[in-house]
């Protein structure tokens, strides 16, 4: 079994917002030669429907949007294989030499959030990549009903579709050897919150060397849309700064630089 070279993202439309632009751009930039599908919500609920129609009741009565969004992944993957990436994730060289030879590849999340969530392994679903068919996408798709009601640690969207739910049904699969787990350095090196400061600054105290791709955290499904709002605020306050300083530091310099008397 092996990935094929199609890369799944989705959104609600197919008006994507320009915040994920240069994120979308860097898949492409880096994997010339695989074939790009955007999912929308009409696409995803017609995937269940057409070929997953035992799910169709349970994916309709999910009580919030992030949570179809979760399951759809599973699906995606299931039926077509490739790799599934979240639009808030910025690639920085080739997955190629990481899928190779794999049927099935997942990662890690960073240490500081499993302890946060109060688990020893937490594995996250914004990036994953899988042959068509592979029996551990088989087994999520078959145990997503069971976790319907299914909450931990006061987290009922990671519990019941999220990186909790999967971490689970890993821990429980007969043939966990089948899935290659990757270490956090490798596609999630950044914990939330350096997420957010590598957003607004551009750079983070993290040794990034490893790492193939970074997960941003951008959040939309459990940030409101005031701290959306925020954020593209903060982003026109440092474009603004940036460019008075940079303004400033001109004509001290032109000053330092002119005639003296």
């Amino acid at each position: 079994m092996s990935v094929p070279k199609i890369l799944h993202q989705t959104w609600k439309d197919e008006r994507v917002p320009d915040d994920f632009s240069e994120c979308v751009q860097s898949w492409r930039t880096h994997h010339p030669d695989w074939q790009f599908r955007l999912w929308t919500d009409q696409n995803n609920r017609e995937l269940i429907a057409e070929e997953y129609a035992w799910f169709l009741e349970t994916y309709d009565g999910y009580p919030a949007a992030i949570q179809r969004a979760d399951a759809i992944r599973y699906f995606i993957l299931h039926r077509f294989g490739g790799m599934y990436v979240d639009l808030d994730f910025i690639c920085r060289k080739p997955l190629d030499p990481l899928l190779a030879d794999q049927g099935c590849v997942v990662g890690m999340e960073p240490p500081q959030h499993c302890r946060h969530h109060r688990v020893p392994n937490l594995l996250c679903n914004a990036l994953m990549a899988s042959a068509p068919g592979h029996p551990f996408f088989e087994r999520v798709i078959q145990r997503l009903p069971d976790f319907v009601d299914h909450v931990e640690n006061n987290e009922p969207i990671l519990s019941s579709t999220g990186p909790i739910m999967m971490s689970r049904v890993l821990n429980d699969f007969e043939t966990p050897e089948s899935v290659t787990v990757l270490p956090s350095r490798f596609l999630y090196p950044l914990t939330m919150h350096q997420a957010a400061q590598y957003r607004l600054a551009g750079h983070v105290g993290v040794d990034l060397s490893d790492a193939f791709a970074i997960h941003l955290f951008y959040g939309t499904w459990w940030k409101t849309d005031r701290w959306g709002r925020n954020w593209r605020g903060y982003y026109k306050l440092k474009s603004l700064i940036q460019r008075r300083v940079s303004g400033l530091w001109a004509r001290v310099s032109a000053v330092r630089g002119g005639p003296r008397s």
